[in-house]
C-alpha cells in the first residue's frame, strides 16, 4: 500500500510527470497581457495542426451552437473570447498529451468519453440552473478523474490491482484505489492540478469531486461536477470499469436546490444531450 504522503514523495521525484501542454501554457501567458491581439494568439493556435483541427471540430459542433461555419482559429477566438479560447486549448490539447495507457483494466478511450460526457453535463446544467461558471465547466467536468492518467502511467501494478479488488468485489474503483493503495484518483488529481497551476476553482472540482460537502470556496462548481459525473454514469458513458454507481450526494444536490425526486427527469433530459451532441465524442478518435 502507498498512503498519499508516499505517492507524493514519489511524484515529487519523476522527472517525466506529465507537463501541461505547451501550446496551454504559452495562450495563458499571453492572454494576461492586456496588449494581446485576437492575430498573435490565433497564430500560437495554428502552430500545431493536431490542435487546430479539434478546436475547429469542437466549435463548429453543436455544443457551441453557432449559426454559420467557423472556418479559421481568427474567426474561433473572436466568437469565443480569451477566456474561453483558453480552456478550449486545454480540453482538446490533454487529448493529445495524454493518447496511450499501460494497465489492462484501465480502458482509456472509455476514459475520455466519459470526461467529454462529464464536460457535456456540467456545460449544460450550469445553464440550465442559471449557476454562472460558464468558461470553467467544460474542462472543470473534463479533467475531473485526471488523477487517473497519473495512477496508469506511474502506478501501474497497484492501479491494476485496485480495479480488480473492486471487481471483485462489486465496489466501485474508487473505494478500490482506497483499499488497495491507500488514496485515490481526486486526490492524486489535485496534487497534479496544483502542479499545473490550474486555477484554484479548477483544483477544487478535481479535488472534490467524491466529497463535495467538503467546501471549500466552489462549492457550486464542485456540485456540478459532482452531479455530472453520477449522471454520466447512470447514463452508460464510457467507463466500463464502474461496477457500482455513485451515489448523488446530498450537499450537492442541496447546493444545486435539486432533490431526488428530480433525478429521473434529469437523466431523461441529460440523455437528449448527449443524443445532440454525438459528434462531440469524436474529439477522441
Amino acid at each position: 500500500m502507498v498512503d498519499l504522503d508516499e505517492m507524493v514523495r514519489i511524484l515529487d521525484g519523476l522527472d517525466d510527470l506529465p507537463t501541461l501542454p505547451t501550446i496551454y501554457v504559452e495562450i495563458s501567458k499571453q492572454i494576461r497581457d492586456p496588449k494581446v491581439s485576437v492575430s498573435e494568439v490565433a497564430r500560437v493556435i495554428e502552430m500545431d495542426q493536431a490542435i487546430t483541427s479539434k478546436i475547429l471540430r469542437l466549435v463548429n459542433s453543436s455544443f457551441f451552437g453557432f449559426s454559420r461555419q467557423v472556418t479559421s482559429i481568427r474567426q474561433a477566438v473572436v466568437l469565443l473570447g480569451f477566456s474561453t479560447v483558453q480552456n478550449t486549448v486545454l480540453s482538446v490539447s490533454v487529448f493529445e498529451s495524454f493518447a496511450t495507457n499501460n494497465v489492462k483494466g484501465f480502458n482509456l478511450k472509455e476514459f475520455w468519453k466519459h470526461s467529454i460526457g462529464c464536460g457535456l453535463l456540467c456545460t449544460t446544467l450550469d445553464k440550465k440552473m442559471n449557476v454562472g461558471y460558464q468558461d470553467e465547466t467544460f474542462v472543470a467536468g473534463l479533467l475531473h478523474d485526471i488523477g487517473k492518467i497519473i495512477l496508469d502511467h506511474h502506478f501501474e501494478k497497484e492501479f491494476e490491482e485496485a480495479l480488480t479488488y473492486a471487481k471483485t468485489n462489486g465496489v466501485s474503483p474508487y473505494e478500490g484505489e482506497r483499499v488497495v493503495i491507500g488514496s485515490s484518483h481526486d486526490e492524486i488529481g489535485e496534487y497534479l492540478a496544483e502542479k499545473w497551476k490550474l486555477p484554484y476553482a479548477l483544483v477544487e472540482a478535481v479535488a472534490l469531486h467524491h466529497h463535495p460537502g467538503n467546501i471549500r470556496g466552489n462549492p457550486k462548481l464542485v456540485s456540478l461536477v459532482h452531479l455530472s459525473d453520477c449522471l454520466a454514469h447512470r447514463l452508460g458513458c464510457g467507463y466500463s470499469d464502474n461496477y457500482v454507481l455513485p451515489e448523488f450526494d446530498p450537499h450537492a444536490l442541496e447546493e444545486l436546490d435539486l432533490n431526488e425526486e428530480m433525478i429521473p427527469d434529469l437523466i431523461e433530459e441529460m440523455k437528449q444531450v448527449f443524443d445532440d451532441n454525438l459528434e462531440l465524442f469524436k474529439l477522441i478518435d
